[in-house]
């Protein structure tokens, strides 16, 4: 399990769990994620899985989870508040703007961007995310530094980049990744690796008492 610096030691339970340790975690609370801009807040533990990309609360012992495999997992924590947001951020839901809709959601409860914390977890990183000018052409002119052309015709695109400019056009400046790429490394899933395995690794966050 990999943390981040900036969510320890804040009364927040949080961890990227690769492909085994993902198997060790205790009561997740899941999406039937969906590729979307839809963020859910919650009080309590929902009876079925409910189709959006984020889950947000300010209770305490929820246990927010994202599954990916390749997608990003993006964790949201406003300390200062007793906030927090588990985001499952592919490249379609956050080109459609799940991270603004999220931190939106955690706004009307409280929190504040000059407190959020944002984390993003083992994702597909650029040397691995190769795109097809069918995507290219979907982001605006502005966007097309995050787009390296390749001599076949393809582009490598910088998906962390991405990341944290959406982020930081959301107002957040507290924000760190970690430079793990889920398609080289063999501890975990990677659906462009192998896009038969239905299995995914979860990311969590929880706020504690």
């Amino acid at each position: 399990m990999e943390q981040s610096t900036l969510l320890n030691n804040l009364h927040i339970q949080h961890g990227f769990y690769d492909a085994l340790d993902s198997e060790s975690v205790i009561d997740p609370i899941l999406m039937n994620q969906v590729h979307s801009a839809d963020a859910l807040i919650i009080d309590s533990k929902p009876t079925h899985a409910p189709s959006v990309d984020a889950l947000i609360t300010n209770k305490s012992h929820l246990c927010l989870t994202v599954k990916t495999a390749d997608c990003a997992p993006v964790l949201l924590a406003d300390p200062e508040h007793h906030i927090i947001a588990a985001v499952h951020a592919g490249w379609k839901g956050a080109f459609q703007g799940i991270l603004e809709s999220t931190i939106l959601k955690m706004l009307s409860l409280g929190a504040s961007v000059n407190t959020l914390i944002a984390s993003i977890g083992p994702h597909l990183q650029k040397q691995s995310f190769i795109a097809g000018d069918d995507m290219k052409r979907l982001f605006p002119t502005t966007e097309s530094h995050f787009f390296s052309p390749q001599q076949d015709g393809t582009f490598l695109f910088d998906f962390n980049a991405y990341l944290i400019y959406r982020l930081h056009r959301s107002g957040l400046r507290t924000i760190d990744s970690l430079p793990i790429d889920t398609f080289s490394n063999l501890s975990y899933y990677s659906f462009r690796r192998d896009p038969q395995n239905p299995k995914r690794q979860y990311s969590t966050i929880c706020l504690t008492d």
